[in-house]
Order: C-alpha cells, then structure tokens, then sequence
C-alpha cells in the first residue's frame, strides 16, 4: 500500500510539473507534496466509505456513524498539523 501511494504522489508531482512549464507557473515541489500528504489520506479514506457504501451497503449500516465522523476529523486534524507543522515530534 505504501509503494502504491508513493507512485500515486511522484505522478501527481509529475503531472503538476508539466502543467506548471505548460502555463509558465513557478512549481515548488515541496509545498506541493506537503499538501499532497496532507489531503490525500482524508480523499483515500472518502474513496474507501464510498466504495464500501456501493459494494456492501450492509457492512456500512452497521458501523456507527459517530466512528466514521471521529476518523474523518481525525484525519483532517492531522492533515492540518502535517501541513501547518503544529506539533512536532522530536527524537
């Protein structure tokens, strides 16, 4: 999963890149990557609840609507705290 996210992410610089040299924008690749990191899990997360609402309707009934509402806020927070820098853990 880390190797597909990974490959999704250098595609996406990719693709920012070639659009950025086709308008003559200047490209900073490491705020694009910070924001990358930051949103991507919450997309990927909503891709998954929507996946799951199509293919087992059932499954997604009996989870709590509360536990869906904490991790998507969850991962906003830490979206926010990737991007912003927030709080930093230190070694």
């Amino acid at each position: 999963m880390k190797k597909l996210y990974d490959k999704f992410i250098e595609l996406n610089i990719k693709s920012a890149r070639e659009k950025a040299a086709r308008k003559g924008w200047d490209f900073n690749e490491e705020k694009f990557i910070k924001k990358q990191e930051a949103a991507l899990p919450i997309l990927f997360f909503y891709g998954i609840m929507i996946l799951l609402g199509f293919t087992l309707p059932g499954l997604v009934e009996l989870i709590p609507s509360w536990i869906v509402i904490v991790i998507f806020f969850g991962l906003i927070l830490r979206g926010l705290n990737h991007y912003f820098g927030w709080i930093r853990i230190e070694n």
